[in-house]
């Protein structure tokens, strides 16, 4: 039987490892997961146990930590249950991370049994008390299921651990233990990564869809990540993804890397047969997207059930997706979630009227929009930049960025908020009624409701849609303070609904409500709220939920600020009257307002 256990370690235990976290250098990175994370599942991932540790940074970068080393001692002779736990503990912070030493604590039926599957970690304990059954209680603690996902806050009864302790060889040892791997949270945040991703398909397989992980960073990351990847989705996220890579796979030990950049990536399991090509592309792309995290990997070789994946033209060699997005080498591009062939114009209404181009310089464009003041308000430009769909007060309507054509309707009522499009060109909105927010959207011109618990019904300020067409975050106000909240949708054929809204923290340091939204990556939103009439603060959360509220450093801009124009490949901007700020530099200080004019603009906006 498993019973729950403690973690219980003094202050002056962990002093060594109370480091204060390192920053990012990207602040558009500075979401810091101080929740735990892990893929430490029996059969699918090992906590490592040699390796620098090193720190993942945006696209991939990678920036080398100082190598720490901590060999905790084992057990004692003579030492009460209490020591024995407190010992415990403080072994799983071993680094390199290894379980070897904390094992010893355990019984031999439990040191046989143990097998951490997921992780938890905690900010806080009780002193450890007992004797037959040792309790400690967690504080702040939360969870990572085995597959590397954020679970959020260990529920209140399960933060109550008990360790039952029993006699061998006449000394005290642990009895049972959890199937996991307990840390303080500072001692995740050196050790974890917490902006890692695996890579999946949307249902139709046109475009990836980056599911948030957290695992050991260092020598072990790619085969971590793999190890995830090769599980496949979620029960929770059938009709939302899918992968291509077959079933019953699991990773041959790991993925080792040789000194010019080349990773051999070994599956075992049943033979999948002939693999089709569109198949094997994909499978590429997946490992490719994946792989690209571990920046000493150029390109990988992959072999399924002993036979090496081959494409089309006999390459048994895959490149790492490019920063560059139009690379022919790297066909893996065009499944860009951030959706590399996106417009990177910037669009806005002069007057009324619309205008695009780069941001300091916007000019009309010939199309019924820029033609002539129509009346219309916030609006949203489609991502391959040729379609416009805008609010006017009593409807939405569409029509051609470019062209002689005209405006058209498409939806009848008021209380619409900025529309915005996905890559499959379906076209989203939010409409305020008095019985709450209704959600719909647009598919080759055939209107769909969706029903979207949590969602549906409530009070909605802003909106946001990924452009992989698979998340809908929105802003809730409430009585007294604002909420973040974000489903996941599951497509049937061109149907659509939403999952249960989940909460993704947020607190300011100086008000409740929320200004605007906006994302700075597929798995990052930047939250605006204006603090004082002379100060507003935006902060970078992970979309998983997984930052802590109180340690998401606010970037600071001096100021009011009305708005974000932001989007998950170009430059973030604050908007205020007398122009732009750019939020996306790292400063201690307050940032200064308006960097760009944007005399005459409103509703600014990237594609999307």
């Amino acid at each position: 039987m498993t019973h729950p256990t403690t973690f219980s370690t003094s202050p002056a235990a962990l002093l060594h490892r109370t480091t204060p976290r390192r920053l990012r250098k990207k602040r558009l990175r500075l979401g810091s997961v101080a929740v735990v994370a892990a893929a430490l599942v029996a059969g699918c991932a090992q906590v490592p146990t040699e390796g620098p540790v090193v720190e993942a940074q945006e696209r991939g970068q990678v920036v080398q930590a100082q190598n720490q080393v901590f060999t905790p001692n084992g057990p004692q002779p003579g030492q009460a249950p209490t020591d024995i736990v407190d010992g415990f503990l403080v072994a799983m912070t071993a680094t390199p991370l290894t379980t070897r030493t904390a094992a010893k604590f355990l019984s031999r039926q439990a040191r046989s049994q143990w097998r951490p599957q997921r992780v938890i970690t905690y900010t806080d304990n009780t002193p450890s008390r007992g004797t037959r059954h040792v309790v400690v209680r967690l504080r702040g603690a939360d969870q990572v299921g085995p597959g590397g996902q954020w679970q959020g806050s260990v529920p209140g009864p399960q933060r109550r651990l008990v360790f039952p302790m029993v006699r061998e060889n006449n000394e005290w040892r642990i009895d049972a233990v959890p199937d996991a791997l307990i840390v303080p949270r500072n001692f995740y945040d050196q050790q974890f990564s917490d902006d890692s991703q695996i890579y999946f398909f949307d249902p139709t397989g046109r475009i990836l869809v980056p599911e948030p992980v957290h695992v050991p960073q260092g020598s072990q990351l790619a085969s971590s990540l793999v190890k995830v990847l090769a599980r496949g989705p979620s029960t929770s996220l059938n009709g939302v993804v899918r992968t291509f890579l077959p079933p019953g796979l699991s990773l041959n030990v790991g993925v080792p890397v040789s000194k010019d950049g080349v990773a051999l990536v070994t599956l075992k399991g049943p033979d999948p047969g002939p693999l089709t090509n569109r198949t094997t592309r994909l499978i590429v792309a997946q490992l490719a997207w994946t792989l690209r995290q571990d920046p000493s990997i150029k390109t990988f070789r992959v072999t399924i059930a002993g036979h090496a994946l081959v494409d089309t033209t006999g390459n048994q060699s895959f490149r790492m997706p490019s920063d560059v997005a139009t690379d022919p080498q790297t066909p893996s591009n065009r499944y860009d979630p951030a959706v590399e062939r996106a417009s990177s114009q910037f669009y806005a209404l002069r007057r009324g009227r619309l205008v695009s181009g780069p941001i300091d310089r916007p000019t009309p464009v010939d199309g019924p929009f820029g033609r002539s003041a129509v009346g219309v308000g916030p609006f949203a430009v489609s991502l391959d930049g040729t379609d416009v769909a805008a609010v006017t007060s009593h409807s939405l309507v569409t029509g051609p960025v470019l062209g002689p054509q005209g405006v058209s309707t498409a939806l009848v009522g008021g209380g619409l908020l900025r529309p915005a499009w996905d890559f499959a060109e379906r076209l989203w909105d939010v409409q305020r009624r008095a019985d709450g927010a209704g959600v719909v959207y647009i598919d080759h011109g055939e209107r769909h409701l969706v029903r979207v618990p949590g969602i549906t019904g409530e009070d909605v300020r802003r909106f946001l849609m990924s452009r992989d067409g698979s998340r809908l975050v929105a802003v809730l106000h409430g009585r007294s303070s604002d909420r973040i909240v974000v489903s996941r949708l599951r497509y049937r054929g061109n149907k659509a609904v939403g999952t249960r809204a989940r909460s993704i923290p947020w607190l300011s340091s100086g008000t409740t409500r929320i200004r605007d939204i906006g994302w700075t990556s597929p798995t990052t939103i930047a939250v605006l709220d204006q603090l004082s009439r002379s100060q507003a603060e935006v902060r970078i959360l992970n979309i998983d939920g997984s930052t802590p509220p109180n340690q998401a450093p606010p970037i600071l801009v001096n100021g009011r600020v009305s708005g974000l124009v932001a989007s998950p490949n170009q430059t973030p901007y604050a908007v205020q009257v007398g122009g732009l700020t750019d939020i996306s530099r790292d400063s201690t200080q307050a940032l200064p307002s308006a960097q760009i004019p944007i005399k005459h603009l409103r509703h600014l906006t990237y594609a999307g």
